[in-house]
C-alpha cells in the first residue's frame, strides 16, 4: 500500500512539472510549436575593393525562397530570391560600392510559408584605397648586366604578395611586360631595357580567397 502511494505521489509530481513546463512554453511560442525555415550552411566570405561576395549552401528545406542579408549593423539589407533545385543549391551574392572596413553578415532564410531560419553570421573585410597605400614593393637584392641580359636578384615577397609585374620598353622603343611570380628569387630579362631603366609594382591580396588584387606603388630600378 506505501509503495502505490509512493508511486501515486511521484506521478503527480511529475504531472505538475510537466504542467509548469509547458505552461512555460506556451508562454514562449503562444501560438505553438516554432517552425524555422532550413538555415543558410557553410557561409563564406570573399573581400574585394570596395565590394565583398557571399556565399552558401542550401541542403535542407525544398521550399525556402528567399534570403535576407544584412550588414551595417542591420542597418543595411537586401533580399536574394531563390529558387530551389532537387539537390544542394549554392547561393552567390555580390554585394558592391561598400565602405572600406571591417563587417559583420548576418543571413536570414525564408520559405514559401513565411518561416524564418536561425541566423548564420560571418565576420568579412572590404579594402580599399587606405590598403592600397600600405603596400610596400619586393626589393631588389642585386642587379646586373651580363652581356645583352639583365639580372635581377629579389630579396624574399611579403607572404601576402602575388607576384611583381614588371615595365620596360626594348631596345627599339616598344613596350614591354612581365610577371615574376614571388617564387622566382632571380629574374632574367634576355634584352637590356631602353635607357637602362625599368618600372615594377608588387601585386598583392589580402587573403587567399580575395577575388581582386592590389598592388603598391610602381618604383623605379635605373642600372
Amino acid at each position: 500500500m506505501k509503495a502505490f502511494t509512493y508511486l501515486a505521489l511521484a506521478l503527480m509530481a511529475t504531472a505538475i512539472a510537466c504542467e509548469k513546463t509547458d505552461e512555460k512554453y506556451k508562454d514562449f511560442a503562444p501560438g505553438g510549436e516554432i517552425i524555422y525555415a532550413g538555415k543558410a550552411d557553410s557561409l563564406k566570405v570573399y573581400p574585394g575593393r570596395e565590394r565583398v561576395q557571399l556565399t552558401w549552401l542550401l541542403t535542407t528545406d525544398a521550399t525556402i525562397t528567399k534570403a535576407r542579408v544584412y550588414w551595417n549593423r542591420r542597418k543595411d539589407s537586401t533580399d536574394v530570391l531563390v529558387k530551389r533545385t532537387n539537390g544542394v543549391d549554392t547561393i552567390r551574392l555580390m554585394l558592391d560600392n561598400m565602405v572600406e572596413g571591417p563587417y559583420t553578415f548576418t543571413v536570414y532564410n525564408y520559405n514559401s510559408r513565411g518561416d524564418i531560419s536561425i541566423k548564420t553570421e560571418i565576420n568579412g573585410d572590404v579594402y580599399g584605397d587606405f590598403y592600397e597605400s600600405t603596400l610596400l614593393n619586393r626589393l631588389v637584392k642585386s642587379k646586373a648586366k651580363i652581356n645583352n641580359t639583365l639580372k635581377l636578384d629579389w630579396l624574399d615577397a611579403d607572404p601576402r604578395a602575388v607576384g611583381v609585374r614588371l615595365y620596360y620598353k626594348n631596345p627599339d622603343g616598344t613596350d614591354n611586360t612581365r610577371f615574376v611570380p614571388t617564387t622566382e628569387k632571380t629574374t632574367l630579362l634576355d634584352v637590356i631595357p631602353l635607357n637602362n631603366t625599368l618600372e615594377y609594382h608588387t601585386l598583392y591580396k589580402p587573403s587567399p580567397a580575395a577575388i581582386d588584387t592590389f598592388t603598391a606603388v610602381r618604383a623605379t630600378v635605373n642600372f
